[in-house]
C-alpha cells in the first residue's frame, strides 16, 4: 500500500474535516447518541474548527496535523499532536495524540501505525519522551490499537459529555517514546 504520510497544510481543511465527519460516524455509530452524530457531527460545524487548527497549527502554537494519503483516494485519515493540554492530577506525560481518525476503509492496512509514528517523531523531535492520549472507553477496537502499540490505560471512568448524555474516556501513556526510534 503506497500510502503517503505528510504534514497538512491550509489547503487540507476540507479534506481532513470530511475524514474526521465521516469517521465520526463510521466510528462511533453505535457508541454515541445517533442524534448527536446526526445533528452535530457535520461537515458545516466541523470545516471552521479544521480550518482553525490548521490555522493555529501552522503559527507554531497549535498541534501539527499529519494527514494519510492514498494517491487513488485522497486524504483517508489525519493525525494531530502536541504538548498536552490536559491537568487530570495523575502521571501526565509530556506529548499527547489529540486525534487520530481513519475512514473504515483505511483500517487494518497499516495507516493508523504510520499516522501514529509520524506524531512519536515529531513529539520526540521536541525532546518529549512520555505521551498520552484519551479514548472513548467503549471504543474497543481503537482501545485495542493503542495497546498493541505499546500503551496503557492509566486512568478510565473519566466523564465526558457529547450533547445532553455522558459517556466515558480512558487515558492512554506511553512511557518511552524512545523505544519507537529506528
Amino acid at each position: 500500500m503506497d500510502v503517503i504520510i505528510r504534514t497538512a497544510n491550509i489547503k487540507d481543511a476540507k479534506d481532513i474535516a470530511t475524514v474526521h465527519t465521516r469517521a465520526w460516524h463510521e466510528s462511533y455509530s453505535g457508541l454515541i447518541d445517533q442524534s448527536f452524530l446526526q445533528n452535530t457531527i457535520t461537515l458545516e460545524r466541523n470545516l471552521p474548527r479544521r480550518i482553525a487548527a490548521l490555522e493555529k497549527a501552522a503559527t507554531g502554537y497549535g498541534h501539527p496535523h499529519y494527514v494519510a494519503v492514498l494517491p487513488d483516494q485522497g486524504i483517508v485519515g489525519f493525525a494531530c499532536c502536541g504538548p498536552w493540554r490536559e491537568a487530570g492530577g495523575w502521571a501526565e506525560p509530556e506529548g499527547e495524540i489529540s486525534a487520530i481518525y481513519l475512514l473504515d476503509s483505511a483500517k487494518r492496512k497499516g495507516i493508523g501505525k504510520k499516522l501514529f509514528l509520524a506524531c512519536v517523531d515529531n513529539l520526540l523531535q521536541r525532546n518529549m519522551k512520555t505521551m498520552g492520549l484519551w479514548v472513548l472507553q467503549d471504543n474497543m477496537p481503537a482501545r485495542k490499537f493503542y495497546e498493541f502499540m505499546g500503551g496503557r490505560c492509566l486512568k478510565e471512568d473519566t466523564p465526558l459529555v457529547f450533547g445532553e448524555k455522558e459517556y466515558l474516556e480512558c487515558a492512554y501513556f506511553y512511557d518511552d517514546l524512545t523505544r519507537f526510534k529506528t
